[in-house]
């Protein structure tokens, strides 16, 4: 059966914010509610056509098991869209295409429809983010050649370009998240300082081609952003500063000691509910090399900074 699905399961608090961001890849749009007074949640995710139940599942990663029901035909782009209205993160003003009205005074506007892909900026992950990357502004730090890895909408790509009007590389190895995010570059009117492109990690060529970084984003998830941290620092050039989201606060220590082996530093971290940022920052080089490592033992005993 083609159309709309609901795609619902109930979980405790923790467990709750966990499965909405594993199922808004799947999703025109998630929700979750207090049931119990706040004892337990329901997370309820709306599917364009029959689910995917395996790759849902294994999403879920044994969060347990949704419920899978059909709907019946009704306008719900128009419904889902109502129950989205228009938030703030740090200076940021998100909406999508369905709210008018002006811009609240001095916010800046991101206009997102993140459709099939990744970041609304209703997750705490992304939300950080954009709070991290205004914070940055306003310490008056500035960017100059951005990379977003894991792009999904294009949303932090988009925020850094209404920021610092760099040059930013939005990549994603998924092809729809790619088309979503031009969709949303050409909304936002920001094809000129942005490209969306698809690249399997750090592979693609265009990342290649512009590397070094002094700002890279990454909202992934825990064990990618490990994985690839020997990549990220090849990558990012020295005095540039590293993004990094996707994770729970339990597996903070882990992102950041991945990070802290390949000479990163860590500059601030943030927490949302369950969720943490990151801001990492590569050390200037310094003549001759002396000394280096020294000082990277120093700071690699420096407790984690949080707010």
């Amino acid at each position: 059966m083609s159309g709309l699905w609901t795609v619902r399961l109930r979980l405790d608090a923790g467990a709750a914010s966990a499965a909405e961001a594993a199922l808004e890849p799947f999703a025109m749009a998630v929700s979750r509610f207090e049931v119990a007074g706040g004892k337990v949640w329901d997370v309820e995710a709306l599917v364009q056509g029959k689910p995917d139940r395996p790759a849902i599942r294994a999403a879920l990663a044994g969060l347990g098991e949704p419920i899978y029901m059909p709907l019946a035909e009704r306008n719900w782009v128009a419904l889902s869209r109502r129950r989205l209205p228009a938030i703030t993160a740090g200076r940021f003003y998100l909406r999508g295409q369905h709210v008018a009205g002006p811009t609240p005074r001095g916010k800046i506007a991101l206009v997102i429809d993140a459709g099939t892909a990744f970041g609304t900026g209703r997750h705490e992950t992304t939300s950080g983010c954009l709070v991290a990357l205004d914070r940055l502004a306003r310490r008056g730090c500035r960017f100059q050649r951005v990379l977003d890895l894991g792009c999904g909408s294009g949303i932090l790509a988009l925020a850094a370009a209404k920021l610092w009007q760099p040059s930013v590389l939005a990549a994603d190895s998924d092809k729809e998240a790619v088309r979503v995010a031009r969709l949303n570059l050409a909304i936002n009117g920001a094809e000129e300082w942005v490209a969306a492109v698809r690249s399997q990690g750090y592979g693609g060529a265009a990342i290649r081609q512009r590397s070094p970084f002094d700002l890279i984003l990454s909202n992934i998830l825990a064990r990618p952003l490990c994985r690839m941290a020997p990549s990220l620092a090849r990558h990012l050039a020295p005095g540039g500063r590293a993004v990094l989201s996707g994770f729970l606060r339990s597996q903070e220590t882990d992102v950041l000691e991945a990070h802290r082996r390949r000479g990163l530093d860590l500059d601030f971290a943030l927490r949302f509910g369950d969720w943490s940022v990151l801001v990492l920052k590569k050390p200037q080089r310094r003549a001759g090399g002396g000394g280096r490592g020294k000082q990277r033992s120093k700071v690699g005993k420096q407790p984690i900074r949080r707010t």
